[in-house]
């Protein structure tokens, strides 16, 4: 009997834990139709949030930003830099993006991301207390919202390592091919 109750409880602990694994992740789709075409996904520069007073040890902005391009080797599509779109669109047009104001260079990569990209993520990282990011998924044609996922890290500093945000990245990019995969096979149904 009480190896019956302590079989019971370990299910139910599971269940918690799964139940709260879950509940960090949270994944919305916008237009299911157009996501399930993305097959190259561009990589736009990062808003990316750093407070002193919760130190840690997170990378700076560039080394978040190669990150980012790393963590895409799990995907299935082709996962495009930031800093190769800037150097695509130099060669082709001569704009120097990385001389621009932001607000002028997110102007020309929306104008020009087409021509290279199906669609380019917008990451907005706040790196507090605890480390929450967004992934924010448009097309490249139209600037709609395609697809959104949010996930969060632990509040301890060895959750602000390059490497855990390498593996909240990795979570996106996984979510990001079942979401595109699911959609592709629901169009395929109509």
């Amino acid at each position: 009997m009480k190896t019956l109750t302590k079989i019971v409880a370990a299910l139910f602990m599971l269940t918690l834990m799964i139940g709260m694994c879950e509940a960090a992740d949270n994944e919305i789709i916008d237009n299911e139709e157009e996501l399930a075409k993305v097959k190259r996904l561009a990589i736009y520069y990062p808003n990316y949030y750093h407070y002193e007073e919760y130190a840690g040890e997170p990378p700076d902005v560039n080394s978040f930003m190669k990150v980012l391009f790393d963590a895409g080797r799990v995907s299935k599509n082709t996962i495009i830099s930031y800093d190769e779109m800037t150097d695509k669109i130099k060669m082709d047009y001569g704009i120097d993006m990385k001389v621009l104001s932001k607000i002028e260079a997110r102007k020309v990569f929306k104008s020009h991301a087409y021509q290279y990209s199906d669609a380019y993520v917008v990451v907005t990282v706040a790196n507090n207390s605890r480390v929450a990011m967004f992934f924010d998924v448009y097309a490249v044609n139209t600037n709609e919202r395609l697809y959104s996922f949010q996930v969060s890290g632990g509040k301890s500093n060895g959750d602000k390592t390059v490497r855990a945000y390498q593996t909240l990245a990795e979570q996106f990019y996984r979510a990001f091919d079942k979401a595109v995969q699911e959609s592709a096979k629901n169009q395929n149904k109509k």
